[in-house]
């Protein structure tokens, strides 16, 4: 039987005002979350606490995102967590570059806190199964 899944979940994005955003509503939805502006900081949190889910942007001052999605599939303990990528581009490579790159969920931005929350809970969903 597998262990129940913690809810923590990582946000790594380097736009200051919509990382308050996200964590104050998924802190407030029930989730532990910790968050970083860099590729870096965000895996050396990920090593850390072991998120459940992780939301990342693609394009991160310090760092990209996609690397970041390449880095956790390598690692055996991390491979499974669920991996959101966020963006702003509307070019349509970046969804099926995403697949590829085997990221969970694709979110893309301006989203709502609503759409935040509905692919947070099925990514935690998903990593419960």
């Amino acid at each position: 039987m597998k262990s129940p899944v913690q809810k923590i979940l990582l946000i790594l994005e380097d736009d200051a005002l919509l990382r308050a955003t996200l964590v104050e509503t998924a802190t407030g939805a029930g989730y532990e979350v910790f968050e970083a502006d860099t590729a870096a900081e965000g895996l050396r949190l990920a090593a850390a606490f072991k998120p459940a889910v992780v939301f990342c942007d693609v394009h991160l001052s310090k760092g990209d995102g996609r690397r970041v999605l390449s880095k956790l599939r390598e690692d055996r303990v991390l491979a499974d967590c669920q991996f959101v990528l966020m963006t702003g581009d509307w070019v349509g490579a970046s969804k099926a570059e995403s697949t590829m790159l085997e990221a969970d969920a694709y979110l893309a931005k301006p989203f709502t806190l609503d759409e935040f929350v509905a692919c947070l809970e099925e990514r935690y969903r998903q990593a419960s199964l």
